[in-house]
């Protein structure tokens, strides 16, 4: 769901995100930090992380349109399926080409989506394009045979693989990690580490007219400075943020917000292949002793929505009577009661966390509340983000925060439920799950669709193998001298439409 929400205050522009924008000017982009690589393999491709560079650098194939979850063409010309939904087809635009000239073709979409699916790579579009068999057709189409039938693989296709490199910056994967060769409306000019990158209008850019900038300016905010700081001290032109107190803070800011509801969102995931999260018991006692409201209150400063369920609930899939229910004091006592037979028997666990240890913390919060029963003792373990994403991927934690961050189920659901995925992180297993999401896979019916995760819904109600506590939203925030934004996906912009105000 896409909302707009504009203010104003005396002396300033009133933010305003539809407007044709005027020729020329420079946008300062904010990224959390400095990008580790710039490649569509392995660069983080999330808006909050730097999908905004990949996005303005390679051009998307094809894109989510987040108001009405469509997929929209964009280099593409058109990604059609068979009647089985076995096979896609894929035309490309003519006319496109790399900023180093070679042609943007049928046989570079699909030597990208090679290294996409060559374990090697390290990438997180390997879930999509791991299994395809790629045909070229002629050099501006591309037939797609999928392992199984998907009628809604376009989706993972926007979601995972909408980025292609030139096939002759496939030759050197290393040297493309720092010197980027795509389609997009900009090039790499300059890179100071740590601090900025330049990026230049595309001479060789696919549209006439466009982009409407001379110039993408990509920094990293102030050791100290969020990035809603930073822009509110006109450091910065636009960023995307995950966290919903800064949202409250660019709103009272009088900055432009362009909020995007997203499926999934953070959660507590167990792992559900070995004591004491291998019983269902185990995890409903602890999900009943906490408050997904409270954890809004302290955490997120009232500013963002508890969750009631893996799906938003403004999600054409969501059900409002399948919340999983939580803060209830009196069912996790007689949970933990039995699983500690009164107290005697230790109910012990540990929960992996990123950051330090302390009395604030949401690690501290959780570990308050159900030490409140007798016979619990939760242990903190805090890590860095790798160690915790390793340490999930491995099942080497008992219980762990996550999050999904998803515009559609596919694929990222789909991978995070299937059995044997790495995303799987929780090892969850249940065929009546799996069957309801192969269901949806094949689903082209709204109605039908929402009934396949109605059912996945009901069941992960029932076995509670993570709990989503608050729901996943990312919000676009811009300056008011910025228009022309068209979101897209989880909250990136197409950077042929953006530019400054008239």
């Amino acid at each position: 769901m896409l909302v707009a929400t504009a203010c104003g205050s005396p002396g300033r522009q009133t933010p305003d995100s539809w407007s044709t924008p005027g020729r020329g000017g420079v946008l300062r982009v904010a990224v959390p930090t400095d990008p580790p690589s710039l490649d569509p393999f392995t660069t983080p491709s999330y808006a909050v992380a730097y999908g905004h560079l990949l996005a303005a650098i390679y051009d998307p194939l094809v894109w989510a349109d987040p108001a009405t979850g469509a997929i929209r063409p964009h280099i593409a010309e058109s990604l059609t399926p068979s009647p089985d939904a076995r096979t896609w087809t894929l035309v490309i635009r003519p006319g496109v080409v790399f900023s180093d000239g070679l042609p943007f073709d049928a046989a570079a979409v699909k030597a990208n989506w090679r290294v996409h699916a060559d374990p090697a790579t390290g990438s997180a579009g390997a879930i999509a394009a791991t299994g395809l068999k790629l045909t070229v057709a002629d050099p501006l189409r591309l037939t797609i045979e999928l392992p199984g039938p998907n009628a809604h693989f376009d989706r993972a296709v926007a979601n995972n693989l909408a980025y292609v490199a030139s096939p002759r910056a496939l030759n050197d994967l290393v040297s493309l990690r720092t010197e980027p060769v795509g389609a997009g409306p900009f090039v790499l000019a300059e890179r100071v580490p740590g601090r900025r990158l330049t990026l230049r209008r595309n001479p060789h850019y696919w549209q006439p007219g466009r982009p409407y900038l001379d110039q993408v300016e990509v920094h990293v905010p102030s050791v100290g400075k969020t990035q809603v700081e930073s822009m509110a001290a006109e450091d910065f032109d636009l960023t995307t943020v995950g966290d919903p107190a800064q949202v409250k803070e660019a709103t009272a800011e009088k900055l432009g917000v362009l909020p995007i509801q997203l499926g999934g969102g953070r959660m507590l995931v167990f792992n559900t292949r070995r004591p004491p999260f291998n019983d269902p018991a185990a995890r409903r006692a602890v999900v009943n002793s906490l408050s997904a409201d409270e954890i809004d209150r302290r955490f997120f400063r009232g500013a963002g929505t508890p969750a009631h369920g893996i799906f938003g609930s403004t999600s054409q899939l969501a059900n409002g009577r399948l919340a999983a229910r939580d803060d209830d004091p009196e069912a996790a006592r007689a949970g933990f009661d039995k699983l500690t037979a009164g107290g005697s028997r230790p109910f012990d666990f540990t929960f992996v966390a990123v950051g330090v240890e302390d009395p604030g913390s949401q690690a501290s919060y959780i570990r308050a509340q159900v030490q409140r029963f007798p016979g619990v003792h939760m242990r903190i373990d805090t890590v860095d983000t790798a160690t915790l994403i390793r340490r999930s991927i491995s099942g080497d934690f008992d219980m762990a925060v996550t999050g999904l961050w998803m515009s559609d189920p596919e694929p990222v659901l789909y991978d995070f439920l299937r059995p044997g995925s790495l995303t799987n992180i929780s090892g969850y297993s249940n065929a009546t799950v799996t069957e309801a999401m192969n269901a949806g896979r094949l689903a082209t019916n709204p109605v039908a669709r929402r009934d396949a995760y109605t059912r996945v819904q009901v069941r992960l109600n029932e076995d509670l193998p993570f709990w989503v506590y608050q729901e996943a939203a990312n919000t676009v925030v811009f300056a008011p001298s910025v228009t022309g934004i068209q979101p897209h996906g989880d909250g990136l912009v197409l950077f042929d439409r953006i530019g400054l105000r008239r």
